[in-house]
């Protein structure tokens, strides 16, 4: 996971579950818009831990389209 300085609490685009993308394993699949880990992994996503990357993307396709940032 890639967030950089993204420490805002939000909610999963597909389960809506709570996440903090910076202290909690998940996915960006599109700007400041995040799978949880559970999602990620049950779409697909393989990470790897040692190299600390998804080795295969979650598939994102068929999730809501995020609102434009202000």
């Amino acid at each position: 996971m890639h967030t950089d300085e993204f420490e805002e609490l939000t909610e999963c685009v597909s389960c809506g579950a709570a996440i903090t993308p910076a202290k909690d394993r998940a996915f960006e699949s599109a700007p400041r818009t995040f799978l949880c880990w559970e999602c990620a992994i049950e779409r697909g996503g393989v990470y790897d831990d040692t190299d600390d990357t998804w080795t295969t993307p979650p598939n994102v396709q068929n999730l809501p389209t995020p609102l434009p940032l202000a």
